[in-house]
């Protein structure tokens, strides 16, 4: 056989090597008998793939025996005159005869062909042979040229040959960037690399669709010496693609082209499926369409439309998908439909159309528009439909009601709700109308500013709007909304937020679409750089709400660092596998110039995918960098950006020009593992960091070279790096984070040498617990920015190190800076999670100074007299606040105040020269009264009995001794007492101690004698917290191995005198560490704290673990119990981030599930701190936090009635959850930025108090409780 006839092959052609690929393999597996289907609209380049296979020769001779006939059927006959040419043309080609005998009759002659063809093919010579049957539109064809032979069919639609269970390579995707550009490329006889950035972007506007890209290439090489010259012809074609302008000739001849195509598509369908295809002219272009939606549009159940859907993408005229987060196929219309669609209907058509999609879901949501299907479509796009339906009186009763708010924000995320409230603006507030505007300016306000909030509760699934907006500090609709709703919601826990104001700082947050890893500014503080842990780097437009999307990266590495270059044209990324890419940044000025912020469907919907856009990953990066066996650790660009340098885990220091050239290469040690790099002195300097050595090691320029010329050891005791650059404004010094510190070295270079180092230490954290985890410089070089793992951001001067200008609470993971010069101040941008929290630090005068209040309250019960808070200030005084009324204060304290206890009218407080002070309230006398020469770690006030006062004060310093005083003329020491940790009053003669060591001892105090009279032992315990039960039944000791151990105090009567012993209940033990615990006032629970967030809750009669609950992400500091006289076991838990309030008793009777439930993921770069993190040294770790300053074991007072009780059981028995996946979580909300996590609780268990790090007094009542 001579070589197959094809088509030619279009000098257009692209090669598209993926398809290619896989149709190749296909071939190359088919059998006879079998059959292959190539399936898309056409315009998808269905044919030319087939050709450019199939024009390698050699593959055609070993697989077909050069046997391939390509049989094209069309659209101008009637099928079955199109069958018999083509049969007639298929035995020319079999036998290459000129002419048939003219004896035959046409349908005779058509049995004669089929006949022949059929024996021709079924001989072993021949059954090898390939029949590519292309653009068949009917069954009939399938049926007729069904010879047993290998056949590939070309076709948009694949009913025809479904009966032949063929092999089926769908083609609904469209060039790769990467092809379409080199297409371009080749047409105008240029580089890929000289395209303007309007190509990149008409392949995204086109969809990579081969046909269109053929036509535009055709058009450009009409004109390439100007397009190589100018942008203005980039830009007419670009927007005429956007506006599919008619006028433009290249979319006139695609859309007459593909006109006639469609048609006979659409009417090729019945009547009835017709009608359903033609409501889909709804739908906004590139939008997932999920079976609910098509449910509510079409009305028929889910598996119906599915099957109706299914026959529409074998006609090609959808597509569909599987979303795996979605767990649901998903189906797409290619915008050229719609487009044709649209032109088929009239304007008051459309809108009719759009009028019956809203009473649609008006019927199915029975009018309550915040109960629309989560189809991952309706709350993104309810907005776009009832503005095409011409609805604009349903605007402000749709988006002022708080429940669609919150169901809009769960399913369609905040920013896609701030975007609708702008765009229609006109609509919610009644063409401008006074009171609906200030309505909306409020929410607006509420929305931007409680933004981390609102996402952080819609990551954990708890987001209840109503709760957050009664936390808003302003007066206005929102809170006045909020309050009447909570009301309203009796079945409901509410909890009114009351704030004295002192100081607010408010970050500007915002939600983006991807977990952050890492950020960078670009030149424009609107523009950020965001690298994910997918290998993508987003560009966040913080001012319209978009992004753009760079890939090039694997998909399976994480984005480690940005950094952007001084011109701002490019940017550097590291990913953890050790590669370093090179983005080049572009400008689109119609991005810019359209005001009106509409977001891409991958914005709007929260589980978006791409089903027309090529399924092959696109490298969008200009350059690549890697060490061929080594992984890169850190690399950086030279001051001028003309460079980049690079070091890695063998010790290789590598330098390259911007396009990749080595300019210079060094190998250090083998041994040597290089973390970090930076340049200095104008990039003649290159400094990299041996992190296992702790040595800092330089090299030099000399000529195009550098070389090594010294290395100092930083002794940074093998401490993780955080942050490694040079101090801008500064030729000679480097900044150093570690997780511990952060070090400012600076040197003296002579004649090529390096000398006088010089490490100041500029700021460190404050306990063990606490890392830091990530770092900046602002751009001046004037503050370090230090972030730590206790969820607070300090900003300190470099040039000194006292203590910090400025403080933000926020858990973040990465951080940079933006100098706003001529606002003379920098912005300050963190990541956590998916939420990016900006604040603005000034330059001169800084920020309002933050300290760690400390402070201590008497919270009064419900209608009682007002609190009584004392607390810390600036001016290093303590002061006395009664319903924010200062009634006392002390003389300026010459010492730094480590602790404070608010007892009775007396002020407790230590300092760090080891004071003892009281502060006397009413008579505003202080004196001291135990002097240490240490730290005081352990203060604890003993209400014991005495003849004249029943008050004693015991305290230890860093010892094992206790000092304790009773009044001005009685003061004595207990020697060898042990390393206490918490001492707990049994009665009013006895009293147990636990030490470090794990030793608890019963003490019965007569006067100044402190006697032994029972002691237990745990070798080679660590205690950490222990907490008596309110009736001292019961003693819990945490070990810090993690063990729980549970004692009962019992009266041995069997000798005399009778005394209390200690006797081991039960033990526990777990992994996570632990790290406070509480047991119930009927002693009937134990509440467990763990470091992760967990809570465990045992049955002490049993010892069974009855429930572990879930929702705090950062350590458990504070559990508290309600007064078991209310009957209902409520549990309040504080952690650094939140108040929880539970019901365990809606927890009881839950099973277990078999598997472990699905967790809230933990930030990795934010480990979670322990309650030692969180307290500092001298506070007693006994009990709650606030238990050991101010004494809260009482139980409701004795002067609470009956109905008092009654009330409060009553209050509480009702209370349901919101949440059904979380049955006991009564209610959440925010703790103000908080050094300690602190609460201070009234004996009623109806209001809780905190001070922020500002200063503020919050209040938390419940609603509905009077």
């Amino acid at each position: 056989m001579g070589t197959p006839t094809l088509p030619p092959i279009s000098p257009l052609t692209v090669v598209r090597e993926e398809k290619m690929k896989q149709l190749q393999n296909c071939l190359e597996e088919l059998q006879p008998n079998e059959y292959i289907v190539l399936h898309g609209m056409k315009g998808f380049g269905k044919s030319s793939l087939t050709a450019s296979t199939l024009k390698n020769s050699k593959f055609i001779r070993n697989i077909f025996y050069n046997e391939v006939y390509w049989i094209k059927f069309g659209y101008k006959r009637s099928v079955d005159e199109d069958i018999l040419i083509q049969l007639n043309r298929l035995y020319h080609l079999v036998k290459n005869l000129e002419i048939l005998p003219d004896s035959y009759k046409p349908e005779s002659l058509k049995d004669s062909l089929i006949h022949f063809l059929q024996d021709y093919f079924s001989r072993a010579k021949h059954c090898n042979a390939l029949l590519i049957l292309d653009d068949v539109c009917d069954k009939k064809i399938i049926d007729t040229f069904d010879f047993e032979c290998k056949t590939l069919v070309i076709t948009a639609d694949l009913d025809v040959v479904l009966e032949k269970r063929p092999c089926v390579i769908e083609m609904n995707d469209g060039f790769t960037e990467a092809e379409t550009l080199g297409l371009f490329a080749k047409v105008l006889d240029t580089e890929v690399e000289q395209l303007p950035v309007e190509a990149k972007l008409i392949n995204e506007e086109c969809k990579g669709m081969p046909l269109l890209i053929a036509m535009f290439s055709a058009q450009f090489e009409e004109f390439k010496h100007d397009m190589k010259l100018h942008s203005k012809r980039w830009r007419y074609y670009l927007d005429s693609l956007r506006n599919k302008d008619e006028k433009n000739q290249v979319i006139k001849k695609f859309l007459e082209k593909q006109e006639a195509i469609f048609n006979m598509c659409i009417d090729q369908l019945p009547l009835e499926m017709r009608e359903h295809y033609e409501e889909l002219v709804i739908f906004r272009e590139d939008v997932n369409i999920t079976p609910q939606t098509l449910e509510i549009l079409w009305g028929g159940s889910p598996f119906q439309v599915e099957e109706m859907m299914l026959d529409l993408c074998h006609k090609s005229l959808a597509a569909k998908q599987w979303n795996a987060e979605l767990r649901s196929y998903i189906y797409g219309v290619h915008d050229l439909l719609l487009c044709h669609l649209r032109k088929k209907f009239s304007e008051c058509e459309l809108v009719e159309m759009h009028k019956s999609l809203i009473e649609k879901y008006r019927k199915y949501c029975n009018g309550n528009f915040s109960k629309l299907p989560a189809d991952n479509y309706s709350y993104s796009y309810i907005g776009y439909h009832l503005e095409q339906a011409k609805l604009y009186d349903e605007f402000p009763n749709i988006y002022l009601d708080f429940d669609f708010i919150q169901q809009a924000i769960i399913h369609s995320g905040l920013n896609n709700l701030l975007i609708d409230l702008n765009n229609y603006k006109k609509y919610i507030t009644k063409d401008y109308d006074q009171v609906y505007e200030m309505r909306l300016i409020d929410l607006e306000k509420f929305l931007e500013e409680q933004s981390s909030v609102i996402a952080e509760h819609r990551r954990k699934n708890c987001l209840d709007i109503v709760q957050i907006a009664l936390s808003h500090p302003y007066e206005g609709y929102v809170k006045d909304t909020a309050t009447q709703l909570a009301k309203e919601r009796s079945k409901y826990l509410y909890i009114f937020h009351a704030k004295k104001l002192r100081h607010m700082d408010m970050p500007l947050s915002e939600e983006v679409l991807t977990k952050v890893h890492t950020l960078c500014f670009t030149c424009d503080p609107n523009l950020i750089l965001i690298g994910n842990g997918r290998g993508e780097i987003f560009l966040w437009d913080i001012f319209y709400k978009r992004q753009k999307v760079f890939t090039g990266h694997d998909k399976n590495c994480c984005i480690k660092k940005i950094i952007i270059s001084n011109e701002g044209d490019c940017f550097l990324s590291l990913d953890d596998h050790g590669v370093v890419k090179l983005f080049r940044l572009f400008d689109d000025e119609n991005y810019k110039q359209n005001n009106v912020a509409v977001l891409s469907p991958r914005q709007k919907q929260s589980f978006w995918s791409g089903i027309f856009t090529s399924k092959v990953p696109h490298d969008d990066s200009s350059v690549v960098f890697s060490v061929p066996g080594e992984i890169i650790l850190d690399m950086t660009f030279a001051h001028d950006s003309s460079s980049v340098a690079a070091c890695t885990n063998k010790g290789t220091i590598r330098i390259w020009d911007r396009r990749g050239n080595i300019l210079s290469d060094h190998g250090h040690s083998p041994q040597s593992n290089l973390k970090n790099i930076a340049f200095t002195m104008g990039s003649n300097l290159v400094h990299v960091m041996d992190e296992i050595h702790g040595v800092l090691i330089s090299y030099c320029k000399q000529g195009e070279e550098f070389k090594y010329i010294s290395q100092y050891n930083v002794d940074l005791q093998k401490k993780k790096i955080i942050l490694f650059c040079s101090v801008p404004e500064q030729n000679n010094s480097l900044f150093i984070v570690t997780e511990e510190k952060a070090v400012y070295v600076k040197w003296f270079r002579s004649h090529n040498h390096i000398h006088s180092y010089n490490k100041q230490t500029r700021a460190s954290v404050e306990n063990e617990k606490t890392v830091y985890v990530c770092a900046t410089l602002t751009n001046d070089g004037r503050y370090i920015v230090l972030a730590d793992s206790s969820g607070f951001i300090n900003i300190w001067n470099t040039d000194v190190g006292h203590q910090p200008i400025a403080t933000y609470r926020s858990r973040v993971s990465s951080l940079d800076t933006y100098w706003l010069r001529e606002e003379e101040c920098h912005i300050i941008c963190g990541s956590e999670n998916q939420l990016l929290h900006k604040w603005k630090l000034p330059v001169e005068g800084t920020s309002t100074s933050i300290r760690k209040h400390l402070f201590d309250a008497k919270v009064q019960n419900f209608g009682d007299a007002p609190d009584t808070i004392v607390t810390e200030t600036l001016s290093n005084t303590i002061i006395t606040l009664v319903d924010d009324n200062k009634i006392a204060e002390t003389e300026p304290i010459n010492a730094k105040i480590n602790n404070l206890i608010l007892y009775a009218e007396k002020i407790i407080y230590v300092t760090d020269k080891g004071i003892v002070n009281i502060f006397n309230i009413r008579s505003k006398e202080n004196i001291p009264v135990l002097n240490f020469t240490s730290n005081v770690e352990l203060v604890e006030i003993l209400d014991m009995k005495r003849d004249r006062n029943n008050d004693i004060l015991v305290c230890r310093g860093t010892d094992n001794n206790l000092k304790v005083w009773e009044n001005v003329k009685l003061t004595y020491l207990i020697e060898d007492a042990g390393y206490i940790i918490a001492i707990h009053k049994v009665d009013k003669e006895c009293v147990v101690t636990v030490t470090r060591n794990g030793i608890i001892t019963i003490w019965n105090i007569n006067g100044t004698n402190w006697v032994r009279v029972d002691i237990v032992k745990n070798p080679d315990s660590v205690s950490i917290y222990s907490c008596l039960s309110y009736h001292k039944s019961f003693l819990t000791v945490l070990n810090e191995n993690g063990d729980v151990v549970l004692y009962k105090l019992q009266q041995n009567t069997m000798s005399l005198p009778a005394y209390i012993k200690i006797i081991e209940y039960f033990r526990k033990k777990y992994t996570q560490k632990l790290t406070c615990c509480e047991i119930s006032q009927n002693e009937k629970y134990l509440a467990i704290g763990f470091e992760d967030g967990d809570i465990s809750i045992i049955d002490t009669s049993t010892s069974e673990e009855i429930n572990k609950l879930s929702f705090h992400t950062s350590s458990v500091t504070q559990l508290r119990w309600a007064p078991s006289v209310i009957e209902v076991p409520i549990l309040l838990s504080v952690s650094s981030d939140e108040l929880v309030w539970w019901n365990i008793a809606l927890a009881l009777y839950i099973r277990k599930p078999k598997w472990p439930s699905i967790r809230i993921n933990r930030s990795i770069s934010t480990p979670s701190v322990g309650i030692k993190g969180n307290i500092t040294p001298n506070m007693s770790t006994s009990q709650s936090i606030d238990s050991c300053i101010f004494n809260m074991q009482n139980q409701v007072e004795d002067k609470d009635t009956k109905s008092d009780i009654d009330k409060e059981t009553k209050f509480w028995k009702f209370k349901e959850g919101k949440n059904p996946n979380k049955p006991a979580l009564l209610g959440v909300v925010e703790l103000p930025s908080n050094f300690f996590a602190k609460v201070c609780i009234s004996t009623d268990f109806t209001k809780f108090v905190t001070v922020d790090i500002y200063g503020s007094v919050s209040t938390f009542t419940l609603c509905g409780y009077n």
